[in-house]
């Protein structure tokens, strides 16, 4: 007899109101000091997950993974959806996977979220696949991984994914090492003054792998300003000179603040005002054109 669950889960973007670059480690990761927060901008996902009861020597497994963006499409089995997947399997105790003849997943990505820039789409999308997976085994088979070991596998998979899998509930979080230790820190900054922003990301992308490898030069890192601040701005204006055109148009569209996200290509500008924010949104989508992705959103409340 067959089962089928059907579940619908937001998946938000995430930006980096504050990134340190610190020190290589030894498993060739960098540590880091952030404070991670959640933005309205966000895709959304739909699983349907059909199953049949009964043992098999082998599993049946089956994924159909659609999205309204070709590129999604394209990356087949590359896609961090697929990847969580093949992780919480591998993690699923044998006695949970006896249960199953056979497994078939149907996902829909309604991507928002560009690829490639800064704003944690690939890794939003592969916490919502987790926190999915876990409401489905608690729901048919009385089982979920607990919070620690969800956690492990979110990291095993990118170091955003840790943030992104709470991300719906704690919005704002600092964090160490890879991004996986949530630590209470306050900034005398007031950050949520400048909670309208405008979203530019240009006709490309920027490889993180790319950023971090320019990063490694510099022989210091400068020295973090208080309040918004990201290390990678200096080498990534320089891999990417068009950024500093699109700095230039949101300072003079009145952004309180302007500032890369992440490792790029996606810049952010920092409203005060709401108004001020959408009137600069409309000027800079007439003055870039369709090829970029120009968004306001708002932090995720």
């Amino acid at each position: 007899m067959s089962h089928k669950k059907v579940y619908l889960e937001r998946s938000p973007a995430k930006i980096n109101l504050f990134l340190k670059v610190l020190e290589k480690r030894t498993d060739n990761f960098h540590n880091l000091e952030t404070l991670f927060q959640a933005l309205e901008l966000s895709d959304h996902l739909s699983f349907e997950i059909s199953y049949e009861k009964g043992q098999s020597e082998n599993l049946e497994f089956s994924l159909d993974l659609r999205s309204n963006k070709a590129e999604i499409e394209n990356l087949a089995d590359d896609n961090l959806i697929s990847k969580a997947i093949e992780l919480y399997f591998t993690e699923l105790p044998q006695k949970i996977i006896n249960k199953i003849k056979s497994i078939d997943f149907k996902i829909f990505v309604d991507k928002q979220i560009p690829l490639q820039a800064g704003l944690a789409g690939g890794s939003a999308n592969a916490a919502a696949t987790l926190r999915v997976l876990n409401k489905f085994f608690n729901d048919e088979f009385n089982f979920s991984f607990k919070d620690a070991k969800t956690l492990q596998l979110a990291l095993a998979l990118g170091s955003d994914v840790p943030f992104c899998l709470v991300s719906l509930k704690q919005k704002r979080v600092y964090a160490e090492a890879r991004g996986e230790k949530f630590k209470n820190k306050k900034f005398e900054f007031d950050f949520d003054t400048y909670q309208n922003l405008v979203l530019v990301k240009p006709d490309f992308g920027i490889a993180t792998a790319d950023a971090f490898k320019e990063l490694s030069k510099l022989n210091s890192i400068s020295k973090e300003k208080d309040g918004f601040y990201n290390s990678f701005e200096k080498v990534v204006y320089e891999m990417a000179p068009e950024l500093l055109r699109i700095h230039e148009q949101l300072t003079l569209h009145d952004a309180d603040h302007v500032m890369l996200s992440g490792s790029g290509s996606t810049m952010l500008g920092f409203f005060e005002n709401a108004n001020i924010a959408n009137n600069a949104c409309e000027a800079l989508s007439k003055f870039f054109g369709a090829k970029y992705f120009i968004k306001q959103t708002q932090f995720l409340s």
